[in-house]
């Protein structure tokens, strides 16, 4: 269970004075507007230093949305409510992969999670630290954890859809994502309670918050909540051959419906197969339980004030790798007769801590001065598995080890507005950021990665070298284990005039990290009104993105038997010595070019915005192919590294270019006697190509390899993993003490590759009835590769609230009403087994692909209490 002693005491306040006289003309901050124009959803900070303005009065896109809103529907974790909300904001859907399951790495406007900035109360958010390398969205990748902030904390959400990284530095090139924290006095609670049709996902969420008034203006509002799920699973029975076969002679066959008499098995079948519990694997949300609690203060101290923010979250949940078949040499069979679903254990702690004091009146400007310190940490564990080399010594539960990543900024923010003759001053902020990062990869337990030494103990194969490692991933070994750090330094001057219906600003940023050196980065934004709520606006920029600590120092190991040696599969750090001889090489910036070109128009009751862009992105970094070749292991044992199998890293690999637009339609009809209709419709499209991707390394092209560094299973996660286009619809309906919504959200089609490469009578069994297309492997061989495309769905949401009284609210609704799922991968079918070849669906387990951007969870239900006073 959480320890919640542990993890309240963490929530603790420190309370410093600062007190400076007298006052100038100054501008404010974006803190101290944030605070005042916490109520207004129309009223935003984000994208600028001097102040609120409306979102159509930017000079840059930038979608608000207020914290009720978020809350509205059935969904409780704040990556589920943007999905809805924002059209260019997509979420993966993982299964099986680690850590990421449990917070589902965001991206914007169909770029990668790493390229999108957070920021709580204008204020730099810490990633998690951990690189995705599995085989799905954001792999290679690092991304922030939305869901460690409960939503009962948020006053508000701004999401600027713009490169931002020369007023906010590194990551902003996709846009930034801004979490203004509540500041409202009161007291309240909510409770959420769901279901799936089908009678799993069950979910309670409770919230309670206070916010205490301090002084005229000051406020304490602290947030508690606590959430627990008991998952989804959407996995078909395992029909493979799950034992022995001819008492115990014959591995057992892989193919689809072995064991279940559909097709042939290996050997005469073990009794058993006919009472097996075949359902053994999950695809679907793993069982969570999270912990989470916020505090947001601000004190008035005289001409200055101090404010402060933070809190701490937990989150332990517990997802299923690959089963293990009793037959298979994975599995010690005196310690699990039947085979094993191996458990994984995930820990996932944030932390944060801000502290700053603000005025206006340090010679002439105004000022604020901050610090906030933020971490994660991550452990993995796994449960009902065994290390086979360990025989019947080996645990039955080990530690895979963990993750540290820490994050220390520093800020001093001045703004002044300078007199120039004209009609409106001119606004000047000139700011100083100092950061410091540190990294850690901590090593395992021994079972979870050695080689016990204990050969396959009975079976066809008994006496060979028994798999090393737990199951289902081995444990990150010492030799892997790192503890790295850097600093960085950055100063930013940002400019705003107003020349009668023009607005123009500007912003440069230079910045030096010790670990990669100097980038100077500059945004130029101009808006002009045309006519009385018309308005023309557009921005360029450049940006970056430095390298991500962990992008750099991961590593992991993975130790198979093949041919009866010991050989290792490894995910090298870029400074490691066999990763140089594979071509690796020191990974630099990505570096970025935005441009933007919008209009906007606001009248009494319609709202409207469109903006087109284009974002230039170089030496994007990415985890490349898998090396194994022969050739390579003799390269690499003759160079003093030997057994490596196979090999991959991260590099610099790809240029691209994306190109789309954002597009909001807000309609407020007229109040009558039917009571308030609000109708909005939002889209994005966006379409990203290759401008350049890297060949075959050169030390690899010499020994005769031709394996592409990016191979094109990795090209399609970057470019149609996630919807080139997505819809939203919602007509809100309110009369009295009722309100009702309907959300209608169009996810455009996404394609993954299924097959690497397949013959032609293999593909003409396997691909009727599904939307395909073959790209050529070898022409000599008439080969292909098969990718296969997801259609666009729709899903619909449905829900009400009810509000008895001022101060209690009930809701209810459905979510995907029409109990919509995607399209379901190639099957394994008897005919496909016959030709040679399962289908694309994990021999008939996984019906449908972790490239689906709403999930496979089907229609589900849910009803709120809420409380407030």
């Amino acid at each position: 269970m959480i320890d919640r002693g542990t993890l309240l005491a963490s929530l603790s306040v420190l309370t410093l004075g600062i007190s400076l006289p007298g006052r100038a003309q100054t501008v404010p901050s974006d803190d101290s507007v944030a605070a005042d124009q916490n109520s207004d959803p129309e009223i935003t900070v984000t994208g600028s230093r001097f102040g609120g303005r409306t979102v159509t009065d930017s000079p840059v896109p930038i979608d608000t949305i207020s914290g009720d809103e978020l809350r509205n529907g059935g969904y409780t974790q704040l990556n589920d409510q943007l999905k809805v909300e924002v059209p260019s904001f997509n979420i993966p859907r993982p299964s099986t992969a680690g850590a990421v399951d449990f917070y589902s790495a965001p991206s914007l406007r169909g770029l990668s999670p790493g390229q999108l900035l957070v920021l709580v109360n204008g204020k730099r958010r810490h990633p998690t630290g951990d690189v995705s390398n599995h085989n799905q969205i954001g792999r290679g990748d690092v991304a922030f954890d939305l869901n460690a902030i409960p939503a009962a904390a948020i006053g508000r959400l701004e999401v600027l859809r713009d490169g931002a990284a020369a007023q906010y530095g590194s990551d902003a090139i996709a846009g930034v994502l801004n979490i203004v924290l509540d500041s409202r006095v009161g007291t309240g609670g909510s409770a959420t309670l769901g279901i799936t049709e089908r009678g799993d996902g069950q979910v309670a969420d409770i919230a309670v918050w206070h916010g205490a008034k301090i002084g005229d203006n000051g406020f304490l509002r602290t947030t508690f909540a606590y959430r627990t799920t008991e998952g989804t699973n959407r996995a078909e029975p395992d029909t493979r051959q799950q034992y022995l076969g001819s008492n115990g002679t014959r591995l057992p066959s892989g193919n689809f419906g072995s064991g279940t008499g559909l097709t042939p098995s290996a050997g005469a079948l073990d009794p058993r197969e006919a009472t097996v519990d075949r359902r053994l694997f999950q695809l679907g949300e793993p069982e969570t339980e999270q912990i989470s609690g916020f505090v947001n203060m601000n004190l008035p101290l005289g001409a200055a004030e101090l404010y402060g923010f933070g809190g701490a979250s937990r989150m332990q949940g517990t997802s299923i790798g690959f089963s293990r078949r009793a037959g298979q040499d994975e599995t010690v069979r005196a310690i699990h007769p039947d085979g094993f679903a191996p458990r994984i254990e995930t820990r996932l702690d944030n932390y944060s801590a801000a502290l700053g004091a603000r005025g206006d009146a340090l010679l002439g400007f105004g000022w604020d001065l901050s610090t906030l310190f933020g971490g994660s940490r991550i452990d993995l564990g796994q449960s009902n598995a065994n290390n086979a080399s360990l025989g019947l010594g080996s645990p039955t539960e080990s530690y895979r080890g963990g993750i540290r990543f820490d994050q220390w900024t520093n800020n001093l923010d001045l703004t002044r507005a300078l007199a120039t003759g004209l009609a409106e001053p001119l606004k000047l902020a000139i700011g100083f950021e100092y950061r410091e990062e540190q990294y850690k990869l901590v090593a395992g337990d021994v079972a979870s990665y050695v080689n016990g030494g204990i050969p396959i103990l009975d079976g066809p194969n008994a006496g060979r070298p028994a798999p090393i490692g737990f199951q289902p991933t081995a444990g990150t070994r010492p030799s892997d284990a790192r503890d790295e750090s850097r600093s960085g330094v950055a100063a930013y001057v940002e400019l705003e005039q107003t020349l009668g219906a023009l607005l123009v600003s500007g912003a440069l940023r230079h910045e030096h990290f010790s670990d990669f050196g100097d980038t100077t980065n500059w945004k130029v934004a101009a808006r002009y009104e045309l006519l009385p709520g018309v308005a023309v606006r557009g921005s360029a920029s450049t940006g970056f993105r430095a390298p991500n600590l962990a992008q750099s120092f991961f590593s992991t190991t993975s130790n198979s038997i093949i041919n009866g040696q010991l050989t290792s599969l490894r995910l090298l750090p870029v400074d490691d010595p066999a990763a140089r001889l594979l071509g690796a090489s020191d990974l630099r910036p990505e570096t970025s070019r935005n441009l933007s070109l919008g209009a906007t128009f606001e009248g009494p009751r319609l709202t409207a915005t469109i903006d087109f862009y284009q974002i230039g992105v170089d030496d994007r970094i990415a985890l490349s192919s898998t090396f194994q070749d022969p050739r390579v292991t003799t390269v690499l044992t003759q160079a003093g590294f030997p057994g490596i199998a196979a090999a991959s890293y991260l590099t610099n690999a790809v240029d691209t270019t994306t190109r789309g637009f954002d597009a909001t339609i807000r309609y407020r009809f007229p109040a009558s006697s039917l009571g308030r209709f609000t109708a909005t419709l939002a889209a994005n499209y966006n379409e990203t190509k290759f401008d350049r991707i890297a060949p075959t390394p050169p030390p690899l092209a010499a020994l005769g390899i031709t394996t592409p560094l990016f191979d094109l299973t990795q090209q399609l996660r970057f470019t149609d993993a996630q919807p080139r286009d997505k819809v939203v619809a919602d007509l809100r309906w309110d009369r009295g003490r009722f309100s009702f919504n309907l959300t209608a959200v169009r996810y455009g089609a996404v394609r993954a590759v299924q097959f690497a490469s397949l013959t032609p009578a293999r593909i003409d069994v396997l691909t009727p009835g599904y939307d395909v297309e073959l790209r050529p492997t070898d022409p000599a061989s008439g080969n292909s590769q098969v990718i296969q495309r997801f259609g666009a769905e729709t899903i619909v949401d449905l829900h009400g609230e009810w509000r008895p009284t001022n101060q209690v609210t009930l809701a209810a609704g459905v979510t995907n009403l029409f109990d919509t799922y995607p399209d379901r991968n190639i099957a394994s079918t008897v005919s496909s087994v016959a030709a040679g070849t399962n289908g694309a669906d994990n021999n008939g387990i996984f019906p449908y692909n972790y490239v689906s951007p709403f999930g496979f969870n089907g229609r589900a239900f849910f009803m709120r209490l809420g409380i407030s006073y």
